[in-house]
């Protein structure tokens, strides 16, 4: 038989098999397993560690991923082309953060109306610019103005609860109606709120939203500190450590500290992933204490205590890792604005806004 017609029967037969095997029910792809993939650690952060995450700790990750979920599974997921491939992979633009890289924050002043001849320190001030607690030789206290141009209205004391401090930082909600609070005890969150922005807070306590997140510090026997809301109220940020023993920590460990993240899920926060891992830890006594949260999500201020400097984290996604990471030359206490083209902070007793 001519060998062209050899070679043509057999591509019809090839195909005719092809079109079979395409409609059979046998040869469906498998099912992806529960538990593959984690909302932290998928693709699209960035894959270096940008400007060299200078100021962040290098100690040993603390924690595993409350979703067991692998780092960058979501990559595979996708279908980029990987090596050897006929694809080259997809690029996915992304869209400029609130936060910039190249911010300088130039100009800072004195805040008019909460710096004063006193001792202040900044505990957190909403996305808006309109609501600010703050301490003033020690004491708490809260301000509001109509208008970010505007200046602060007189300070008025802040009530604290019994068994709730201010040492371990404040966070504030974007519409300034919420502040939670830690119990001195260190293993305990609770939610403090308010009718209108010229209101006290309530100084009756409410954990309800933070049962899962409380219950894991009694679990883990580690305190919690600086807690952050997210200006839209769809994620909280806090670190955790283990305390020091009695006796001290054996010899070459000096306990461990985590920055988590919780997101909100119907009226509760779940259970935090760690989003330090591998990256920011720190140790028991040299922590990483966030202070503030791009209106975003793409952009962690906190304050490195091995460095004692002030640090911008950027990401990619609000879900991304926490790769990038800037060295501020600003004080300490770092909150940006919605827009992020101002920065409020403390610095040798005064509470200062410097602008992009």
């Amino acid at each position: 038989m001519n060998r062209y017609l050899l070679t043509a029967l057999g591509v019809t037969l090839c195909i005719a098999i092809a079109a079979c095997s395409s409609n059979s029910d046998e040869h469906a792809p498998p099912a992806v397993a529960d538990g593959g993939t984690s909302s932290k650690s998928g693709a699209g952060g960035r894959s270096s560690a940008g400007k060299g995450g200078s100021g962040g700790t290098a100690a040993s990750s603390a924690g595993e991923r409350a979703d067991g979920g692998a780092a960058g599974s979501g990559a595979s997921e996708a279908g980029a082309g990987g090596e050897g491939g006929v694809d080259e992979g997809v690029v996915v633009p992304v869209p400029p953060a609130a936060c910039s890289e190249q911010a300088t924050w130039a100009n800072a002043t004195a805040l008019p109306g909460i710096s004063t001849d006193a001792n202040e320190r900044l505990l957190s001030i909403t996305a808006d610019e309109l609501d600010i607690l703050f301490l003033r030789d020690g004491s708490a206290m809260r301000a509001h103005r109509d208008q970010a141009s505007a200046e602060f209205g007189a300070a008025v004391a802040l009530p604290i609860a019994d068994g709730y401090g201010t040492d371990a930082g404040v966070a504030l909600s974007g519409d300034g109606k919420t502040m939670v609070l830690l119990a001195t005890t260190g293993q305990s969150f609770a939610a403090f709120t308010r009718t209108s922005r010229s209101d006290d807070f309530s100084v009756t306590p409410d954990d309800s939203a933070f049962t899962a997140i409380n219950q894991r510090a009694l679990q883990t026997m580690q305190h919690y500190a600086a807690p952050v809301l997210s200006p839209d109220g769809e994620a909280f940020v806090f670190s955790a450590f283990t305390p020091a023993p009695a006796g001290g920590f054996p010899s070459g460990f000096e306990g461990v500290s985590v920055v988590f993240e919780s997101a909100w899920s119907g009226s509760a926060w779940v259970m935090p992933d760690s989003i330090s891992q591998d990256l920011f830890d720190g140790t028991a006594l040299l922590r990483s204490l966030p202070s503030g949260l791009a209106s975003d999500s793409r952009t962690l201020f906190y304050v490195d205590e091995a460095s004692g400097k002030q640090i911008a984290r950027f990401r990619d996604r609000p879900d991304a890792p926490l790769y990038t990471a800037v060295e501020l030359d600003q004080g300490t206490g770092a909150v940006p604005n919605a827009a992020c083209d101002r920065l409020y902070y403390s610095s040798e007793g005064d509470v200062l806004v410097a602008a992009d």
